[in-house]
């Protein structure tokens, strides 16, 4: 987490922005992703799953879970962003057009490949993102090509740019607690009936055709 941490201290640096004016300006807003951003706690939680019941503060909810985040006012480089599937859909749809929807360009393809593309031959991470490996949340079936993030409270994205899909996975998973583990069999079932659905291309068991790597 220490590496996302330090990334956000680096855009505000450069920018001379906070992190969340400057993704909600350069990023969310351009994007239409309307209901994206940090400390959604001011408005209806209603609309906001709960997080967590905590030991110290007591039932969370639309506030950021991860302690470190929260040490930190709720805004950080690698926890605190709170979003809807819509608006997860349409980032993913940015990434998987080479960085723009309608007429925003947000990222050139160039910097999209170097990002998602693994960064050493004994792990599946790239920059920022992880690519497939077997038993990873990604399932069977997504392509080499692919890359996906995870998050702690049961959050997930996975793009296939070969097969043109995208799967977006919201879960509270740690309410009540964080003891509960279903998630993990979770994304890997929704990943491969995502996949299992596309019906004018191949299903390719990729999982069974790379060896093992290391992931999270």
């Amino acid at each position: 987490d220490w590496d996302y941490v330090l990334m956000g201290f680096i855009v505000e640096r450069i920018t001379g922005q906070t992190l969340d004016t400057y993704t909600a300006q350069h990023i969310f807003g351009p994007l239409g992703m309307s209901e994206t951003g940090y400390r959604p706690d001011t408005v209806d939680k209603r609309h906001i799953a709960p997080t967590e019941i905590d030991t110290l503060r007591g039932l969370v909810w639309g506030a950021v879970h991860d302690e470190n985040a929260n040490a930190m006012g709720g805004v950080s480089g690698h926890a605190g962003l709170f979003s809807t599937a819509h608006d997860m859909a349409i980032f993913a749809r940015m990434l998987l057009n080479g960085g723009s929807v309608g007429s925003v360009r947000l990222l050139t393809p160039t910097t999209i490949a170097r990002w998602t593309s693994a960064q050493d031959p004994g792990s599946s991470r790239a920059l920022g993102w992880d690519t497939p490996a077997p038993k990873s949340s990604a399932g069977r079936y997504f392509s080499p090509r692919s890359y996906g993030h995870t998050g702690f409270t049961g959050t997930s994205i996975w793009t296939d740019p070969e097969r043109g899909v995208w799967v977006v996975l919201l879960t509270n998973r740690v309410y009540p607690t964080r003891n509960n583990q279903k998630h993990i069999a979770l994304r890997r079932a929704v990943s491969d009936a995502v996949e299992e659905a596309v019906m004018d291309a191949p299903l390719i068991n990729w999982e069974a055709l790379h060896p093992a790597t290391s992931h999270e």
